[in-house]
């Protein structure tokens, strides 16, 4: 008995050993890459990691405590000091006429219970499952016929991210077509699947009539783009967002908008676009209809001087509405602002780019298309947006911008600043019953930049607002304190 449990153990250690050996050799790759092949598929591994110690203060613009301190970002609420953490790890694989990727994310606020995903002290349960858990975050799969490719998944897809990102950009599920003829025009179709549950339907059961529309929404898209020879790309864009059977919106919108960027010389022009019109007609508190009629355009340039020194100025403008006690809705809602990831103005640890309640803005936008739902005032319906949760009585935006930003080896940095009015407070002041100013903030942001080699960098963001007038109106005499963002940043890619 003992010599068989003797052979038994030497059997474990050499399949043991005989594993380690076999691992290493199964990854024939360079050092810093990964390509397996099974059969006619190669494989490609990729991930990052981001590491963003944040320190926040007076996030409401009030120094008493309030139930508004809060940012929100994809890990989740943050105030005072906090560590976001984004780690991503995926797989690009290509075959003969299709490809796909795979990119699993946990994104978080590091905490004891995040890290080990243990029990979290105010409920029996896990505390994962949320953003400290990986799941697939996005991913897309596309087959190639020849004259257009199919796609699916739930990748990011873009209208506008060029220039003003005014309209749409995000991760939502997808079914769409792509193509092109010759190597200068390009277009996309897409069927978008923002909200697809079953109203009186928790947990697998019913608890109530069954109605599968009412909490649908639904957004169709086409984009066609064109490169001039003169190296500018003009592009032409339609979305019609139809959550007509949803309970909060009711709305059909179409969305016709263009954009124009490229290089000329030694500027970097950025032009868009966006009208809105439709309708919505399912309100609890007024059983109205209403026409919708909104505009969104947007303009900057950059003047590439020296790769050391690139000057920019742009300006933002976004319709708001006028008139709380009519049947038209003039506040341009976006299906998905997407202007925090644009080229020019866009800063991912910005302050405005997040949702901050005092302001109305959504997470990734910077207008405040939330006015005035996030005081929870009686209003109008809205249309659109993350949660399909902005106001229709939003009153707009109107932003002017300048900023610099270059590079020298591998240092690089940003430096900007945005004065922000409201374009119509008149739906605000027939809600809160006075007048309000049209300033809504001020807000200068820094960013410095060192890259250690191609994996690796180190930055700082450093943001400040200071709210206006308006907000003060709007909110209280107490809410006029400068609101500072701090977020050192440690990224790691492979």
């Amino acid at each position: 008995m003992k010599n068989r449990w003797k052979q038994m153990k030497k059997l474990s250690l050499v399949g043991l050993v005989g594993t380690l050996l076999i691992l290493p050799l199964s990854a024939s790759a360079e050092m810093g890459q990964m390509g397996l092949r099974s059969k006619d598929v190669s494989f490609d591994f990729i991930g990052s990691l981001k590491s963003y110690p944040t320190f926040l203060s007076n996030a409401d613009f009030n120094s008493r405590d309030t139930a508004y301190d809060y940012v929100l970002d994809e890990n989740g609420p943050m105030d005072g000091a906090s560590i976001r953490n984004e780690v991503r790890i995926g797989w690009l694989g290509k075959g003969n006429d299709w490809d796909f990727k795979i990119i699993l994310e946990a994104d978080f606020n590091l905490n004891k219970s995040n890290g080990d995903r243990g029990a979290d002290a105010s409920t029996p349960v896990d505390s994962g499952m949320t953003g400290e858990d990986f799941g697939v975050e996005k991913l897309a799969a596309r087959y190639n016929f020849g004259p257009f490719t199919l796609e699916t998944g739930w990748d990011d897809r873009f209208l506008d991210i060029s220039t003003g990102g005014l309209l749409y950009g995000d991760d939502h599920p997808f079914i769409g077509l792509q193509g092109g003829i010759g190597d200068k025009f390009s277009w996309e179709i897409l069927y978008l699947i923002i909200q697809d549950d079953i109203e009186n339907m928790e947990h697998g059961k019913a608890i109530g009539p069954l109605d599968s529309d009412s909490l649908d929404w639904r957004v169709y898209t086409a984009k066609g783009k064109y490169e001039l020879p003169n190296g500018l790309v003009v592009s032409g864009f339609y979305a019609y967002s139809d959550n007509s059977k949803r309970q909060t919106a009711d709305a059909r919108v179409h969305y016709m908008g263009a954009e124009a960027y490229g290089k000329l010389g030694m500027f970097t022009p950025r032009l868009e676009f966006v009208y809105a019109t439709g309708d919505t007609d399912r309100w609890s508190a007024t059983d109205r209809e209403y026409d919708i009629s909104a505009y969104a355009a947007y303009g900057s340039v950059d003047i590439d001087i020296a790769p050391v020194f690139i000057p920019y100025i742009g300006a933002t403008l976004v319709s708001g509405d006028g008139d709380a006690d009519d049947d038209n809705i003039d506040a341009f809602n976006a299906i998905t602002n997407i202007a925090r990831y644009t080229p020019t103005f866009g800063m991912e640890n910005s302050f405005v780019s997040r949702l901050v309640p005092v302001l109305g803005t959504h997470l990734y936008s910077n207008t405040p298309e939330w006015l005035p739902k996030s005081r929870g005032v009686a209003l109008n319906p809205g249309y659109g947006g993350i949660g399909n949760s902005s106001s229709g009585d939003s009153p707009g935006l109107v932003s002017y911008g300048i900023g610099f930003k270059g590079s020298y080896q591998n240092l690089s940095y940003k430096v900007q600043g945005l004065y922000m009015t409201f374009e119509d407070v008149g739906a605000l002041e027939d809600l809160e019953g006075k007048s309000i100013d049209n300033e809504w903030g001020m807000e200068f942001d820094v960013l410095l930049t060192y890259r250690f080699n191609e994996h690796f960098s180190v930055g700082n963001a450093f943001a400040v607002f200071d709210p206006g007038d308006g907000i003060q109106d709007i909110w209280g005499e107490d809410f006029d304190e400068t609101a500072f963002l701090d977020t050192i940043e440690f990224k790691w890619t492979w």
